[in-house]
């Protein structure tokens, strides 16, 4: 079984749709930051959709209706809200950025981030948590050096234990494997063309970095 995960494209959804169309993923998962609106096409969305099944959360750069709307070949949302069993996959997501209030329609507070983890661990084991923001500590550089994640989205995949946590907005791809075997990827910078392949292999997930640009 095979994805491709992917996030933060801001309006290059040609990359998504060329790879989908090369690498003929199960399942195309992403983190989020499609692009604002006015920066991605209905018509490319659905393109898209009708080469493989997809999956998304919303990050801080992204059309939510556009998004809300859209439907995969089978009728299921591309928007994934809670979990969701696909191609013999638990995937769940948490959509959103960390902030202190709802005064825009992408903040989610810890409040916000606690009652969906714990409505996701309550459903059972997870294969993949799909967020945009990174928890702090682990797959968290910055271009800079310093950590931007948050301690919620950290919380939050302690509580529902993934074998894998893909998340994005730091625009720098990064993995790291934890002690008890759970693994953490940031997609990186789908605009200037970071992707990853994701094979499982007796249910263990093989995650391969790459650049469409390279």
């Amino acid at each position: 079984m095979k994805a491709l995960a992917i996030g933060d494209l801001h309006g290059n959804v040609a990359l998504a749709l060329d790879l989908a169309q090369r690498e003929r993923p199960s399942i195309l998962l992403s983190t989020g930051d499609w692009g604002d609106p006015g920066q991605v096409a209905a018509a490319n969305m659905e393109r898209l959709t009708g080469v493989c099944y997809v999956l998304t959360v919303y990050g801080n750069h992204d059309d939510l209706p556009l998004l809300a709307s859209l439907r995969n070949a089978d009728g299921s949302p591309v928007l994934l809200a809670g979990r969701r069993e696909v191609s013999g996959l638990s995937v769940a997501g948490i959509s959103g950025i960390w902030a202190k209030s709802h005064r825009q329609p992408h903040y989610v507070t810890d409040e916000d981030v606690d009652a969906a983890a714990a409505e996701v661990a309550g459903g059972g084991p997870v294969d993949v948590l799909l967020t945009h923001g990174c928890p702090i500590g682990v797959c968290d550089q910055t271009s800079s050096g310093r950590h931007g994640g948050q301690r919620c989205f950290l919380d939050a995949a302690e509580r529902i234990r993934p074998r894998l946590h893909l998340c994005g907005h730091l625009h720098l791809a990064q993995h790291r494997s934890l002690r008890d075997g759970r693994q953490v990827a940031n997609t990186g910078f789908g605009l200037r063309g970071d992707y990853c392949i994701i094979e499982w292999a007796d249910g263990a997930p093989r995650v391969a970095f790459f650049n469409a640009a390279q």
